[in-house]
């Protein structure tokens, strides 16, 4: 491959070379090399990939649970390693959003699916109300700004060295002198330069997380870096900057260290006027707290990390933080219990929203008639909503009553599923305990939902008491799936499930 040369000329070096000729764009460790990434052309490989793996996969044959795991763990990976390089198109994003929506809802089907909760929430952490499927323009963003991070870094690295030398530089190579040059350079460049405010609810997210840290003042400008926390003193005093004796010092060349102690020395080319003085005076207030740490040299710190360093993770997090209240956080926790299938807790997620397929839902969303029988399969009195089929029904409430007996507790219906799981979880105060009766909830609601859901599509008539006895079943079975020793066998959790919470980590027995 030959830029700027006449065809002959490279047909000839590729014969004595025996090699082949190539051409732009290529491919060199995966990344698209002379294309445009603007152009959707350069994307659709990455977009066919998505609907390739989810044909491989066959997930309509996957449970809610299984999809959110695979769309987390695989889907909303494979584009990591481009979008760290480039900005993706907006088009793009939605045509990988819109595959991975159709993938959580429908499977995969060519049929449309109910798209039960929006895509906003979808993509919210977890402990938030979300499923932590990643938003992937915010996700794009935090990757890209490792590129500041890394112009940031005291290493002379060549890439580095490269930057500076085609824009030029200011001050001690900080971060706001990428501010400066957003509208110069490549479109990759343009790009990195202003991933600072692309996102609209957190304009400026990425500069105000980093911040100079002075040590030996050998690096940092004094009037052109935002050491102080208030922008350039330059532009701060421009009228101190104009008659200062050094415009370009450093800021260990701005004082002097005596007695072991630093202290601040700024030289003027004249006599101030009463109001420089007052200037000089704020100023020198100002900087009078920050002292020159001999044998440290300067450096910057990313202040959302312990370690001072840079992380996409963290970025992120920042990109995507919502105010909610800790009690809705502590209880959206609780949903995803380990202890349980993944495919309940996505239905423990969905029903705390309100959005299942309950006839009530259908009839809102247009999928049944209101002609339609839309009253509850067990009963046959009340429409079917989810309060009413979980907590109101008589059926449900006989077997409510009757897990409370068993529990050797009393059981309130609450006015919905929600405020009915936040009371279970006030049982107890030890988090392992919380766990245990988190899992004898969704026992109940799952078993019922089964039981409701085989009237509907098998013609199965329901057993009350079968009911409770398959919830003593699959309740124990739940809670102690993942331990490898406790200490009661099924008997004693007949008698007095409560102790036998309680004992669920206390491993005093092997399993029988």
């Amino acid at each position: 491959m030959g830029i700027g040369v006449e065809d002959n000329w490279r047909n000839k070096m590729a014969f004595r070379l025996c090699c082949k000729e190539g051409e732009l764009p290529f491919k060199y460790l995966g990344i698209p090399v002379g294309g445009n990434h603007k152009r959707v052309a350069m994307w659709q490989p990455m977009v066919n990939s998505f609907k390739k793996k989810l044909t491989t996969w066959k997930g309509r044959f996957l449970s809610l649970g299984g999809r959110i795991t695979l769309i987390n763990s695989v889907l909303s990976s494979l584009p990591v390693f481009l979008m760290s390089v480039y900005l993706i198109p907006k088009g793009i994003l939605y045509s990988i959003d819109k595959i991975r929506r159709s993938f959580l809802w429908g499977g995969g089907g060519e049929k449309r699916k109910i798209k039960w909760v929006s895509w906003d929430k979808v993509c919210k952490k977890k402990e938030e109300g979300g499923l932590g499927v990643r938003e992937l323009r915010k996700f794009n963003l935090a990757l890209l700004g490792k590129w500041w991070g890394r112009l940031a870094e005291n290493k002379e690295g060549l890439w580095k060295r490269v930057i500076i030398g085609k824009y030029g530089e200011r001050g001690g190579h900080w971060l706001d002198w990428i501010k400066e040059r957003e509208g110069l350079g490549s479109t990759w460049w343009r790009d990195v330069c202003c991933i600072d405010k692309m996102d609209r609810e957190r304009v400026g997210w990425l500069l105000e997380g980093f911040r100079i840290k002075l040590g030996d003042g050998k690096r940092v400008s004094f009037w052109w870096d935002n050491w102080c926390g208030v922008g350039y003193l330059a532009n701060k005093y421009p009228r101190l900057y104009l008659i200062s004796t050094g415009k370009d010092n450093k800021c260990h060349q701005m004082g002097n260290e005596g007695n072991e102690q630093w202290s601040w020395n700024l030289q003027w080319r004249r006599k101030l006027f009463e109001w420089e003085k007052e200037e000089a005076k704020e100023l020198q207030q100002l900087i009078e707290d920050k002292k020159i740490k001999q044998g440290r040299p300067d450096s910057w710190e990313w202040v959302h990390d312990k370690d001072g360093q840079y992380s996409t993770k963290t970025a992120y997090s920042i990109l995507t933080k919502d105010q909610i209240e800790t009690n809705e956080i502590s209880t959206y926790k609780r949903i995803w219990n380990p202890k349980f299938p993944s495919k309940v807790s996505a239905f423990n997620w969905q029903l705390l929203l309100d959005r299942i397929p309950t006839k009530v839902n259908l009839v809102i969303r247009g999928i049944i008639g209101e002609a339609e029988d839309g009253k509850c399969v067990f009963c046959k009195e009340e429409d079917e909503d989810s309060k009413h089929v979980f907590l109101k029904c008589k059926i449900t409430s006989w077997v409510w009553q009757e897990c409370a007996k068993w529990w050797g507790t009393e059981v309130r219906l609450e006015r919905d599923c929600w405020n009915s799981f936040q009371r279970f979880g006030k049982w107890s105060k030890d988090p392992k305990v919380k766990e245990g009766w988190d899992c004898i909830w969704s026992t109940v609601i799952w078993t019922v939902w089964l039981a409701r859901n085989q009237m509907i599509f098998q013609d199965k008539k329901t057993d009350p008491r079968k009911l409770l006895e398959i919830i003593q079943v699959r309740s124990f079975q739940w809670c102690t799936a993942k331990l490898d020793r406790y200490a009661f066998t099924f008997t004693d959790w007949l008698i007095n499930p409560v102790e036998c919470i309680k004992s669920l980590h206390a491993g005093r027995k092997k399993r029988v």
